[in-house]
C-alpha cells in the first residue's frame, strides 16, 4: 500500500533530483561560457600587445614566448608568409583565419611536442588575431579547447557524484519531517478506531501545531460532539415516543380486556377505544412525520400557496369544534412558496395549540410585510415564560402536563411547526401578548 510519507517523499527526491539536473546542466553551459569569455579576452588582449610591440620595431621572433593559457603564438603576414611560430602546437597548415582582427573557435592539424618526440593530431582551438597599424604583419594567439572542456568535465563529475547524495539528504529529511507531521494524523486514526456508535464519549487528541491538522482534529471533535448530541436525542426520542405509544395501547388494552359487548357500560367504553385509537392515530402521524422530515427538506416540490384560503378553512375547523372565539378580522391575502400539506399542518397546529392555552379568545392575523409574509396566531391563555420559549418547540414538552395530557396533546404539535418552518426557510418566535397570552409569529421569505 502506498502511504503518503512514501509518495511525499518520492515526489521530493524526484523534484529535487530534476532540478539539479536542469540546475547543473545549466550551470556547467554557464561555467563553460564564462571559461571561453576568459579565455578569449586574454588571447585577444596577448594578440593586440604583440601586434603593437611589432609597430614599434620588436623583432618577431623575441614575441612568441608563451603563457600559461597558450597554446601557440604564430606571427607572419597577411598571405601566409611565416616569420615566427612557438608552441606546445605547432600548426601544419596555414592557421590564418577568415576574419582578421577576431576570435572565434578553429580546428587545426598541429604538431605536439611530446617527450616521445613529435606527433600530429587535428584539434579544436580557440584562436585571437590582431594585426599592426600598416597591415604588414598578423599575431595568432591560441588555446587549445581541450582543457575548458576538461575543466566543464572535471566539474560535472563531481557533481554527478554529489547528486545522489543530495537526493539521499532531501529523502530522508522529507521522510523525517513528513512522518513527523503525520505522526497526530496517526494518533487520530487510532483514537478514531475505538469510537462507535455506542461508545462516543472519546475524542480525538488535538495537536497543538495550530495547523490544517489541528483544524481536523477540532472538526472531528466537533463532528463528535453533533452525533453523540444527535445519538442522545434519538435515544430520548424512542423513549418518549415508546412511553407515549405505550399509554394509549395499554388503556385499550385494559379496557378491552375488562369490558365485553354484552356488558351495558359497553358504549362509554366504545368511546374511549375510539378517542384512545384516534389519540394513538394521530401520535403516530406526528412520529412519522418528524422522521420523514428528519433531513430538514419537504417532501413534495413547491408550489404558491394561498395562506389566507388554509388559514379560513382551518378557522371554520376550530370554530365548529369549540367555543373559543378566533378573530380572523387581520387577514390579508398572502401567498408563499412552499408544500400546501405541510403549511396547512404548520396552521392546523398553531390554531389547536392556541385552542387549548386559550381562556376565552384567540387572534389570527396575516400580512404581506416587504418582501415577507407574516402569519400571528395570539392567545389570551396564561403565556409562557421566556425561558420554555425555546423548549416548548422540542419533542414532546409540555409546559402543562395534566392538561396537555386531557386534551389528547402529545408534545409534538410545535415541533412539527419549528420542522415545517425550518424545510421553508421561515422563521418562528414566541411573543406576549397584553395583558395576557402568547402569540406565535411565523415570518415566511
Amino acid at each position: 500500500m502506498q502511504t503518503v510519507r512514501g509518495r511525499s517523499t518520492a515526489l521530493a527526491v524526484a523534484t529535487v533530483l530534476l532540478a539539479l539536473i536542469v540546475g547543473g546542466v545549466a550551470m556547467l553551459i554557464a561555467f563553460r561560457s564564462t571559461l571561453l569569455g576568459n579565455l578569449d579576452s586574454t588571447l585577444r588582449q596577448q594578440a593586440n600587445d604583440r601586434a603593437q610591440l611589432l609597430a614599434d620595431g620588436a623583432e618577431p621572433s623575441t614575441l612568441t614566448g608563451l603563457q600559461q593559457e597558450e597554446a601557440f603564438v604564430w606571427i607572419g603576414s597577411p598571405d601566409g608568409t611565416v616569420f615566427a611560430v612557438e608552441g606546445n602546437y605547432i600548426p601544419v597548415e596555414n592557421p590564418m583565419p577568415d576574419r582578421l582582427n577576431s576570435v572565434g573557435e578553429v580546428t587545426l592539424t598541429v604538431e605536439e611536442q611530446k617527450p616521445t618526440g613529435v606527433e600530429t593530431e587535428t584539434s579544436a582551438f580557440r584562436l585571437a588575431s590582431a594585426t599592426t597599424n600598416d597591415g604588414a604583419l598578423v599575431v595568432l594567439t591560441a588555446a587549445e579547447l581541450e582543457v575548458v572542456d576538461k575543466t566543464v568535465a572535471d566539474l560535472g563529475t563531481l557533481f554527478l557524484i554529489a547528486l545522489p547524495f543530495v537526493a539521499g539528504l532531501v529523502g530522508l529529511l522529507t521522510w523525517t519531517a513528513v512522518g513527523a507531521a503525520l505522526a497526530p494524523v496517526d494518533n487520530i486514526r487510532r483514537e478514531a478506531e475505538g469510537i462507535s456508535g455506542t461508545a462516543m464519549s472519546g475524542r480525538v487528541p488535538v495537536p497543538e501545531t495550530e495547523d490544517e491538522i489541528s483544524d481536523l482534529a477540532h472538526t472531528m471533535n466537533e463532528m463528535l460532539d453533533r452525533l453523540e448530541a444527535h445519538r442522545d436525542s434519538l435515544r430520548q426520542f424512542t423513549s418518549d415516543a415508546s412511553h407515549e405509544l405505550k399509554s394509549p395501547v395499554a388503556n385499550m388494552r385494559a379496557l378491552v380486556e375488562t369490558t365485553s359487548i354484552d356488558d351495558p357500560t359497553w358504549p362509554p367504553v366504545r368511546e374511549r377505544l375510539v378517542s384512545e385509537g384516534g389519540r394513538l392515530q394521530s401520535l403516530v402521524e406526528n412520529l412519522l412525520f418528524l422522521a420523514s422530515h428528519a433531513e430538514g427538506s419537504p417532501t413534495s416540490r413547491p408550489t404558491t400557496v394561498h395562506l389566507d384560503d388554509l388559514l379560513f378553512d382551518e378557522v371554520a375547523t376550530v370554530r365548529a369544534s369549540t367555543q373559543i372565539s378566533v378573530n380572523i378580522d387581520a387577514v390579508e391575502p398572502a401567498s408563499v412558496q412552499g408544500s400546501e400539506g405541510d403549511l396547512n399542518r404548520l396552521i392546523r397546529n398553531l390554531l389547536d395549540n392556541a385552542a387549548q392555552h386559550a381562556a376565552a379568545r384567540v387572534v389570527v392575523s396575516l400580512t404581506q410585510r416587504d418582501d415577507r409574509v407574516v402569519l400571528t396566531v395570539a392567545d389570551d391563555g396564561p403565556g409562557i415564560d421566556q425561558e420554555d420559549r425555546q423548549r416548548v418547540f422540542e419533542r414532546f414538552t409540555r409546559l402543562d402536563f395534566a392538561r396537555d395530557r386531557h386534551s389528547g396533546g402529545s408534545g409534538l404539535g410545535l415541533s412539527i411547526v419549528r420542522q415545517i418552518v425550518d424545510d421553508h426557510g421561515a422563521s418562528v418566535r414566541i411573543e406576549d401578548v397584553d395583558p395576557t397570552g402568547a402569540a406565535f409569529i411565523v415570518e415566511f421569505p
